[in-house]
């Protein structure tokens, strides 16, 4: 039987967490409430429609609220019906790049049967905004959420931001939900089946072809297997972070491990990011000859993480800050939530965006027990990370599930007037 790490659903049902003051540890930044504390109910995804106009989507109750200037408005924008025990629910929401002319916003969660518990199924659907509400509902993709109930994943995004946007895709992560499968590096397993994946569709549900098609698309079609088709990467335990690096349009996630080995990784088309067979570094895993992985393309695209933690810190939401708002040296570097302890991360890209700048007993790229935290931690207090993201004002957003609040981060250097700050 595989160790499992208690992730959303520890830090939800256990609250383990322990809620304390926010702080970052950079002087010439300060953290203030941009809603007030415990207001919103275990949120997991916001977007932002304006400077002083976010919505929010809660795991537990299925709804999206919509905070306007710091408050939340009363009722909902939103509200599906979501099976929501351990890692189920509301899990993941983006913004179309072309909001401004088209409306869109895409939601990925877990659908519930008529009895209000029972799973159906995973899946994203895109939704217009009419100004008062997320209207007009069309499914774009359907997952599979049985044999759950944790490692659903559940992040969404669209890029990459080098491409024009409407050339961009949707990026959809989702867990392997305990199976074993080929996806799942189990070379007698069953065929690929949208599980321990990154699946790319278009943002109209289709699958793109031609010069636009994915890594394993042709095999894919050789197979008759849509899901091989619309395979980005595979071999993911579970993740709840992912972002593209807006200067290489490269994607990263984060990758919970289970007794031991978190993970930061980019992810590269094709890529196995090696998972049931290996977590952390290849040569930390004690492995007997070559490791076992399942190529699925024509090359194996295995790598081994970029940065990955000995004891696990569930990473969960992981965010490129894309303005000078907090100072010019924070452009384009990478923040990264956990839901054990609480804490941000800071890493420092190097000139070829693919390997952390690290110094000290971290530059090997792992985070061992005795290493020293303040190599790489951020800031601390925030209780479970799940969504971080540059708003509008140029300031970095942290939303917490077990706070049921916004932080925003901020130099304090700078007025900021947008916000009513509680």
């Amino acid at each position: 039987m595989r160790t499992k790490l208690l992730c959303l659903a520890s830090a939800l049902t256990l609250a383990t967490v322990a809620v304390s003051a926010q702080t970052v540890t950079d002087p010439s930044l300060t953290v203030e409430n941009a809603v007030t504390a415990g207001s919103l109910n275990s949120p997991t995804a916001m977007v932002f429609l304006s400077a002083t106009d976010v919505l929010v989507g809660e795991k537990n109750s299925g709804q999206v609220r919509r905070v306007i200037a710091g408050a939340v408005q009363a009722g909902n924008v939103l509200d599906l019906a979501v099976a929501n025990n351990s890692e189920r629910g509301l899990l993941g929401m983006v913004i179309d790049p072309e909001f401004a002319t088209n409306n869109h916003v895409y939601i990925y969660y877990t659908r519930a049967a008529s009895d209000g518990g029972t799973a159906l199924d995973n899946r994203v659907d895109r939704f217009t905004w009419s100004g008062t509400a997320l209207t007009s509902q069309q499914n774009l993709l359907v997952l599979p959420a049985t044999s759950g109930p944790n490692h659903n994943g559940g992040i969404i995004t669209i890029g990459p931001p080098t491409v024009a946007a409407a050339q961009q895709k949707l990026f959809v992560i989702i867990g392997d939900l305990n199976r074993n499968n080929r996806t799942e590096n189990w070379a007698a397993g069953a065929a690929p089946d949208d599980t321990a994946a990154v699946i790319r569709i278009n943002r109209d549900g289709t699958i793109p072809s031609g010069a636009d098609k994915g890594p394993l698309y042709d095999e894919g079609v050789t197979a008759g297997n849509p899901s091989l088709q619309r395979l980005y990467a595979y071999g993911v335990r579970n993740s709840f972070g992912m972002d593209f690096d807006p200067q290489s349009g490269d994607i990263w996630d984060t990758e919970n491990g289970a007794a031991q080995y978190d993970e930061i990784n980019r992810v590269l088309p094709g890529f196995n990011s090696g998972w049931e067979n290996i977590m952390g570094p290849v040569s930390r895993n004690n492995l007997e000859g070559a490791p076992s992985r399942v190529q699925l393309g024509a090359t194996d695209m295995y790598a081994d993480p970029v940065f990955s933690w000995v004891n696990t810190v569930a990473p969960t939401a992981l965010h490129f800050v894309r303005s000078n708002g907090l100072g010019a040296a924070y452009n384009g570097q990478m923040l990264v939530g956990d839901s054990n302890n609480g804490r941000l991360y800071k890493f420092e890209l190097n000139g070829a965006r693919d390997a952390f700048v690290l110094t000290g007993n971290v530059a090997d790229n792992v985070f061992d027990p005795t290493d020293t935290l303040s190599l790489i931690q951020f800031g601390s207090g925030f209780g479970a990370v799940t969504d971080i993201e540059t708003g509008p004002d140029g300031y970095v957003y942290v939303l917490s599930l077990t706070n049921g609040t916004i932080y925003r981060v901020r130099s304090t250097v700078s007025d900021v007037a947008d916000w009513q700050l509680y």
